[in-house]
């Protein structure tokens, strides 16, 4: 354990957590086979968090719902004006309001999911080193050579996918909803159901291909590997003397190896899941707050006022599973390795 150093995971868990993780402390809880985190200390968290975003989005929620009970005015009301054009101009002006309003809120939607993004890159980049030292102490020496640059790979990747693809098109079906429901006449909805399709689909292929990459792999390294070990445990057994002291040392040294593996990808699990935690609960109150707004204005506002917000919800539903694929792509990474190179 000693050999492996985990000051820059500690000081990467510092700037993005605080002081509050020791992840030194949580890998060798994960080899005494103890508690690593307190769950129930992560659900009142939760809580606490879904309530003070709640709080967060008050404003928002009564700016909408004014301007929504502006634009229903304005329109149920038309026939006051002698001149029907100026209704339909004053609800533009209220529609351009909330558009500046809801392009704003989504700006902050896309910092949140940007940060977690890069938060979880930064994590995993400081910690594939020790884990993967870790495990060329379990003698699965090929799996890690694999693996690592695999894992190099997948970090490389996520940021480029994501910076310059998804959270684009995610933009744009933002900007395409809102511009789709200016006019009574939507223009825009095939575009805007296209863009929505490609991200979705764009996250289910990038998961795809690395559960595909492990089913394949999982196959071929880690068998190699174990072949390896059993031909040399064995091989020692037939060292007259002290074959069976030496095989029986070996094997000591290989089940130590791969507690303190196991112990250190379990920690980047619980790290991970931390991680995310916060930055998912405060899109998932957003979107929620979205859907509820359209559901509840929809007998009351012009229907191209709920479509709108509806959109929005939509458009932090899909942030949602872009952070959301993130975390499943390195989850599974880690879980994946740390169970076939446990054998």
């Amino acid at each position: 354990m000693e050999e492996i150093d985990f000051s820059e995971i500690q000081q990467v868990l510092t700037e993005i957590l605080g002081n509050g993780m020791d992840f030194q402390q949580m890998v060798d809880e994960g080899v005494k086979g103890g508690q690593i985190v307190s769950w129930k200390n992560m659900g009142l968290l939760l809580q606490k968090i879904f309530l003070e975003e709640l709080l967060v989005q008050k404003q928002l929620w009564i700016h909408i719902l004014i301007l929504a009970v502006a634009a229903a005015v304005l329109l149920h009301f038309a026939d006051v004006f002698h001149n029907k054009s100026v209704s339909q101009i004053s609800f533009c002006m209220i529609y351009m309001i909330l558009f500046l309003l809801l392009i704003t809120s989504f700006q902050s939607c896309m910092g949140i999911a940007g940060e977690v993004m890069d938060r979880m890159r930064d994590f995993m980049t400081v910690l594939a080193p020790s884990y993967f030292l870790a495990m060329t102490f379990t003698s699965y020496i090929t799996s890690a050579g694999i693996y690592y640059e695999f894992v190099l790979l997948l970090i490389s990747g996520v940021r480029w996918f994501m910076e310059l693809f998804v959270l684009p098109c995610i933009e744009i079906y933002v900007l395409l909803v809102l511009a789709n429901h200016l006019s009574k006449e939507e223009r825009l909805t095939r575009f805007t159901e296209l863009t929505k399709m490609v991200v979705e689909w764009s996250m289910k292929a990038a998961l795809a291909a690395v559960m595909g990459f492990h089913l394949i792999q999982g196959v071929l390294s880690p068998a190699a590997d174990a072949f390896r070990n059993t031909a040399v445990s064995q091989g020692l057994e037939m060292v007259p003397g002290v074959g069976d002291i030496s095989s029986s040392v070996t094997d000591m040294v290989f089940g130590s190896a791969m507690l303190i593996k196991n112990g250190i990808g379990a920690a980047a699990l619980v790290v991970l899941i931390v991680i995310c935690m916060v930055p998912l609960m405060k899109l998932a109150v957003i979107m929620t707050v979205y859907y509820v707004l359209a559901a509840v204005l929809q007998p009351v506002s012009d229907e191209r006022i709920t479509e709108c917000l509806s959109g929005m919800g939509n458009g932090v539903k899909l942030l949602f599973q872009a952070v959301f694929t993130i975390l499943v792509l390195f989850f599974l990474t880690i879980a994946l390795i740390t169970a076939l190179t446990g054998l």
